[in-house]
């Protein structure tokens, strides 16, 4: 009929003998779960990984719009004619000529 537990073996052979012979479909199902677990932490900590860095990307890009609009402001004051019409004057003794001194070539 059915086998008696020898006095020898133990609880942990017995439940192991038992999973192998009767219990495959569950630790098959068992082992599968774990796996998929696995997995599921993996990849949220990946997509958490790439949120982060989605964000400080975002901050680096806001810092380099107002970078390069500073710039912008700064060409444009650089570039004005009073400001070159002002250092033409100072620093290389430039200046308008008057009506007299203006020659038309035709």
């Amino acid at each position: 009929m059915s086998q008696l537990p020898e006095p020898t073996d133990n609880l942990a052979r017995i439940i192991g003998r038992d999973l192998l012979s009767v219990g495959r479909v569950p630790l098959v199902l068992l082992v599968l779960v774990l796996i998929s677990a696995l997995g599921v932490v993996l990849i949220t900590h990946h997509s958490r990984q790439l949120i982060a860095q989605q964000e400080q990307l975002l901050i680096e890009r806001d810092q380099l719009d107002i970078e390069w609009r500073n710039q912008i402001l700064e060409e444009n004051s650089l570039a004005e004619h009073s400001r070159i019409e002002r250092l033409a004057e100072t620093e290389m003794d430039m200046h308008r000529p008057s009506r007299d001194s203006e020659v038309i070539v035709q």
